[in-house]
């Protein structure tokens, strides 16, 4: 049984991580081998039973196990994707790699001068005026229109979720969010020690019926991604969207909406933002839409609210780099922005319509998406198929690392079609999820 060596005996949950990260990497944790029980391990460790919880969480949410109550807590991977491996887990759009216009962009950020101040002077922690101006209109679209007043710019989408819940959120309250989520969210909620509580879905997205009982029961905040959902892909409608933002409004509860996606679809609903700005704090990234290493993210908070989110990047990262934040400003302004974008839309779309033409036994989603949720037969557990692909060198990722609710993890994985370099790399791996999916683990098991 598995029992970490702890080097301290301070942020304890962030240490049994890096031990359970150690040693899943260093072969002495076996992928399918069970750890402890959370009781176990904390009076191993003599420490609380919930900082075991909050390291187990954290370890989910980076995709290092899975566990179902009534089953265990089991490694899921032996190490992260090496070289060769064809991995489907990891949930980005890959950029052409021929397109010059970004290397001879990045040889400059404009006004010398001007990068010279961004440099060596502080900025103000919301973000450099100028910048969010830029961002703002470019943001805009018939019936939303946020201002740059309004926004603070952050460290990428995950560092944005993080501020905001520091600024409105204290240790106890409850989140909601669809019963499957982001895993980010999982990992943020955990070491703030807000509760989260999953929601019912339907096909279109959360039920606001649920969602109103959570806030009676007296839920303040709710997560979501309206637009193309991690990891189901479904895109809530206009209609269910006034809906939940109505049920926020009267029982006056935040909302983070999560528009990291938005830009796959163009001329999909308004944002939730639109039907409840006095609620919702509408967070949009870049690292899907144009390049993770640029780390700039925009909050657009409610009127009044802009300050305190702002202060609080201040507390944590004093401020956003103003060079990246000036790098997208110009990539904006000269067009490198939009080009990027209509370029993934279309490599989107294009493997889209490949992963339809492979995978032939599943549902696909009704739009153009990086990431399909398979809902998987009977024969299949999830784990099992995670570990089948992975023997054959294909990375998915099991339904279990979504799950918030611990006793109802969906039987299905989430498979991501744009982070592979090339198509003929992605066709490989989806020939071979097709595969398994009909063989089906007990005559496959029989061969091995």
């Amino acid at each position: 049984m598995w029992k970490p060596k702890l080097k301290q005996r301070k942020h304890l949950a962030a240490e049994i991580l890096r031990t359970l990260d150690a040693d899943i990497e260093a072969g002495r944790l076996a992928a399918g081998e069970q750890l402890p029980t959370h009781r176990e391990l904390a009076e191993q460790l003599r420490v609380a039973p919930g900082t075991v919880t909050r390291a187990y969480a954290l370890a989910q949410a980076q995709g290092l196990v899975t566990g179902t109550t009534g089953r265990g807590t089991f490694v899921t991977s032996a190490a992260a994707p090496q070289d060769g491996v064809i991995d489907l887990s990891h949930n980005l759009v890959h950029r052409d790699q021929r397109d010059g216009v970004v290397r001879r962009v990045l040889g400059t950020y404009g006004d010398v001068n001007k990068s010279l101040l961004l440099l060596d002077e502080e900025q103000d922690p919301a973000g450099v005026l100028e910048h969010r101006v830029t961002a703002a209109a470019w943001m805009r679209r018939p019936g939303f229109a946020p201002a740059a007043e309004d926004m603070v710019i952050c460290s990428g989408v995950q560092h944005a979720m993080h501020t905001v819940l520091a600024t409105i959120a204290k240790p106890g309250d409850v989140v909601v969010t669809e019963a499957v989520t982001y895993a980010g969210i999982k990992a943020i909620a955990a070491l703030s020690g807000l509760q989260l509580r999953g929601l019912p879905m339907d096909s279109e997205g959360m039920d606001p019926q649920a969602f109103e009982d959570a806030c009676r029961r007296g839920a303040k905040i709710l997560y979501t991604t309206p637009t193309l959902h991690n990891p189901t892909a479904i895109t809530m409608p206009a209609k269910r969207r006034k809906e939940i933002a109505r049920i926020a409004e009267v029982h006056g509860a935040a909302i983070l909406e999560d528009d990291v996606y938005g830009f796959l679809s163009p001329q999909g609903p308004l944002p939730l933002a639109a039907y409840a700005p006095a609620n919702t704090y509408y967070l949009l990234g870049t690292s899907k839409s144009i390049a993770p290493g640029l780390r700039v993210a925009y909050a657009t908070c409610p009127r009044g609210m802009q300050q305190q989110v702002a202060n609080t990047v201040r507390t944590t990262i004093w401020e956003t780099s103003p060079l990246m934040s000036a790098l997208l400003a110009k990539w904006i302004e000269d067009g490198t922005a939009d080009r990027t974008i209509a370029f993934k839309r279309a490599e989107v779309a294009s493997r889209h319509e490949l992963a339809k033409r492979v995978l032939i036994q599943t549902t696909p989603p009704p739009h153009a998406t990086p990431h399909w949720w398979i809902a998987l037969p009977e024969a299949w557990r999830a784990e099992e198929l995670t570990e089948e692909c992975r023997k054959r060198g294909v990375g998915i990722t099991p339904a279990a690392a979504f799950a918030v609710n611990r006793d109802d993890v969906p039987r299905a994985v989430r498979i991501c079609l744009a982070a592979v370099s090339t198509q003929q790399r992605l066709q490989g791996g989806l020939e071979i999820i097709q595969e398994l999916l009909e063989r089906g683990p007990a005559m496959h098991f029989t061969t091995t």
